[in-house]
């Protein structure tokens, strides 16, 4: 049976931080769990012999299983809020739908809701229908081809400087 100071010991091993979050050595750990304040070498091999009890290196272990645990318990809730609603209600009845899980009642018309609120099941199709004359579109048409002659003629620049870059280095060659 494990006391008290042991299984603070363990926690504060197992955790590898102290109650602020700082790294905390087995010596802190040692003094921070309430064993008595001896000389720093004193507390340094009390601590090692106590991590290398049999009680306590099992505590140390199970606290270390509790902690992976948790930590994906968190990581599993991230992803889960990461994910839109529309792709958790997607994927929630692609498992129903593969027969993966059985779904009751209550979950299907949870994720018809969910599928509601967030916009899923819309009916409603809004499609404007912007009027331009024809001197806008000629406008939008000479701004665009512009656009793309810049373009071209960029490229077609870099080109022809490329290929008087290498006709001058090809002269070089020769005449050495």
């Amino acid at each position: 049976m494990a006391t008290e100071k042991q299984k603070r010991f363990a926690k504060l091993i197992a955790n590898g931080c102290d109650k602020e979050g700082k790294p905390i050595t087995a010596t802190d750990a040692y003094e921070e769990a309430g064993y008595k304040a001896l000389s720093q070498n004193a507390q340094g091999v009390e601590a090692c012999r106590l991590i290398t009890n049999d009680t306590v290196s099992r505590l140390i272990e199970e606290e270390r299983v509790v902690i992976k645990k948790f930590e994906k318990k968190v990581q599993k809730k991230k992803e889960i809020l990461a994910l839109s609603d529309t792709q958790r209600v997607l994927d929630k009845l692609r498992t129903w739908i593969d027969g993966d899980i059985e779904a009751s009642t209550s979950q299907l018309r949870s994720a018809e809701l969910l599928a509601r609120v967030s916009g899923m099941l819309r009916t409603d199709i809004s499609i404007e229908n912007k009027e331009r004359s024809s001197s806008e579109i000629e406008g939008l048409l000479n701004s665009k081809l512009a656009a793309l002659s810049a373009m071209v003629d960029d490229d077609m620049v870099s080109i022809d400087s490329e290929d008087e870059e290498s006709s001058i280095k090809s002269q070089k060659d020769s005449v050495h």
